[in-house]
């Protein structure tokens, strides 16, 4: 009985796809004829046996009189002039977290990103620091709007590495 089945389904398979390759094949009778032309190459201008065997020929340097000593400044001297720091803008120190905590949300809810620090000289205590600012130029245009954030009259700008 199983042979039979498998039998009979091999055979319903394999009409189906011989129906499948006859019915979407496509019928040339039924398609349009397109005729391309391709142009011909045109015939060079050029005989070719009328060319020359190219000779190479020796380039002589006569010209000795060029100044090959590095006049640029070095790419160490010029790195050691920028300023690679980042600079702070230190509110102040706290040691009430909800305090800390409402002072850095309402500086990056205005745009800015602050960021806490342990304070070196007394662990209970955390630096509430602002930035980083690429130069000391944009602290100075931005320090009225840090103070008003802060409500405070003076903050103090550190150079900072991460």
């Amino acid at each position: 009985m199983n042979v039979n089945r498998i039998i009979g389904i091999f055979i319903s398979l394999t009409i189906l796809i011989w129906i499948f390759i006859f019915a979407l094949s496509p019928q040339p009778k039924y398609q349009k004829f397109i005729n391309i032309n391709i142009p011909e190459l045109p015939m060079p201008i050029v005989e070719q046996d009328d060319l020359q065997s190219i000779q190479f020929k020796e380039v002589q340097n006569d010209f000795v009189g060029a100044d090959i000593r590095d006049s640029l400044p070095s790419a160490k001297e010029r790195i050691k002039k920028i300023d690679f720091n980042f600079y702070v803008y230190k509110i102040g120190v706290f040691r009430n977290q909800t305090t800390i905590s409402k002072l850095v949300e309402s500086f990056n809810d205005a745009g800015f990103p602050a960021f806490t620090e342990k304070n070196k000289s007394n662990k209970d205590l955390t630096n509430i620091l602002v930035g980083p600012f690429a130069s000391m130029k944009d602290i100075e245009d931005n320090k009225q709007k840090l103070n008003n954030i802060a409500e405070i009259n003076v903050g103090e700008v550190i150079a900072w590495n991460p």
